[in-house]
């Protein structure tokens, strides 16, 4: 009884540490392009065709040379309610519990500014969220469990217009991040940093554009964060996953008022420190569209589906690096049954994005974007656990012209 007390401790903590891997988030737990104001109405697209400059900032960076002017500025912000409920039916690890999870809604700022500094170069700068958690079961189970993660990504990128026709461009990211893990009866709030590089390329074929771009992986190391024996602290290691990027867009030779665009993004979760132990890579297929209906006005809608993230096979003893935790005075080691009970209770299950907004130009130098909303999945289960998710995004942004 006394060893299979610490187990049912152990699966509860574990639980947290995989939370820090599966926030209320549109592709795992990075963001990508959900959050640019113009972006988010239409299912994520703007890797080819962006409508604002958070789109070229953290999409593909070739696309900066599509800025019409001088310079462009774009402020937004997107809130997200996160509606997370989990369960077991006690014949598993651990007590029967259900309950929904607590912090369930956040703000995430996006800004982002392009410059031209010649015919051929511009460059551009921003500042966003990239990826981030929140879990909170405090009132739910005994443990009384919670969970923290956000990671800020301050991105520079240059784009290069190499024939009329071929554009080329390249980013920097340096991010900031924090990590909190309420394991049990202690926790900690830690901060590491971060860098990745990405290179992209777009070429007009004249009735429709395609292009392609690369992320990087983005390694942390996280120290001190969990305490995994009595009187130890350890490391654990995180990274977001390397990402390849494929595109094409209609252009206005093929249809003047209406814009097409898809993207099928390949996230090499599989290969990433963390996630690889809970999750398997993912393939995410986004089609958004744009009609203007007159010069100052336009309607945007779009869809997004990403293959499921649960790693079924292959199962190890550790997370993050970390192969055991302190519970209960002792120390218990993790595997790989713990780990399958821990995946039922902090995946991400969502597949389906729906989104839909509008643009519109309020003056001369000055447009408004509006998006709404809403992710959603089957219910899962997973040996004796269930767990259902359904995410609500409302935004808006605005974007100066100079």
């Amino acid at each position: 009884m006394k060893f299979r007390n610490k187990i049912t401790k152990i699966a509860f903590a574990l639980m947290t540490l995989s939370a820090a891997t599966s926030q209320a988030a549109t592709i795992g737990d990075d963001f990508n392009l959900k959050t640019s104001p113009a972006s988010a109405a239409m299912g994520g697209v703007g890797y080819i065709s962006p409508q604002d400059a958070v789109a070229s900032v953290y999409g593909n960076p070739a696309s900066l040379t599509q800025l019409e002017g001088n310079t462009d500025f774009t402020f937004g912000a997107t809130y997200l309610n996160v509606r997370n409920k989990g369960g077991s039916n006690g014949t598993g690890l651990g007590p029967a519990w259900s309950g929904d999870i607590e912090m369930e809604d956040y703000i995430l700022p996006s800004i982002a500014f392009r410059q031209r500094v010649n015919e051929k170069m511009i460059l551009g700068g921003g500042v966003q969220v990239i990826s981030g958690l929140g879990s909170d079961y405090r009132t739910t189970n005994v443990l009384q469990p919670t969970v923290t993660y956000l990671n800020f990504g301050a991105n520079v990128a240059a784009g290069y217009q190499l024939t009329p026709k071929t554009s080329i461009g390249a980013t920097v990211t340096a991010s900031y991040a924090l990590l909190e893990l309420g394991l049990v009866s202690n926790t900690a709030m830690e901060e590491a940093l971060g860098f990745r590089a990405g290179l992209g390329v777009i070429h007009d074929f004249g009735l429709v554009k395609a292009g392609l771009n690369y992320n990087s992986e983005l390694a942390m190391k996280f120290d001190n964060v969990v305490r995994t024996s009595p009187g130890v602290m350890s490391d654990v290691d995180m990274e977001q996953p390397q990402e390849l990027i494929l595109g094409v867009s209609s252009t206005p030779e093929l249809w003047s008022d209406l814009l097409l665009e898809a993207n099928l993004i390949y996230k090499n979760w599989d290969n990433a420190d963390l996630h690889k132990d809970i999750w398997k890579d993912t393939y995410t297929l986004q089609l958004g569209g744009q009609y203007s209906v007159n010069s100052k006005f336009k309607l945007r809608a779009g869809y997004s589906y990403t293959t499921d993230l649960l790693k079924e096979n292959g199962l190890g003893n550790s997370i993050g690096g970390v192969s055991s935790l302190e519970a209960g005075g002792g120390t218990v080691p993790i595997d790989a049954t713990v780990i399958q009970f821990v995946q039922a209770l902090a995946d991400p299950f969502w597949n389906h994005s729906a989104t839909l907004g509008l643009g519109y130009e309020l003056t001369d130098s000055m447009g408004l974007d509006v998006h709404a909303g809403y992710s959603w999945g089957r219910d899962q289960t997973i040996g004796a656990n269930n767990i259902e998710v359904g995410v609500i995004s409302l935004g808006a942004g605005l974007t100066w012209n100079f």
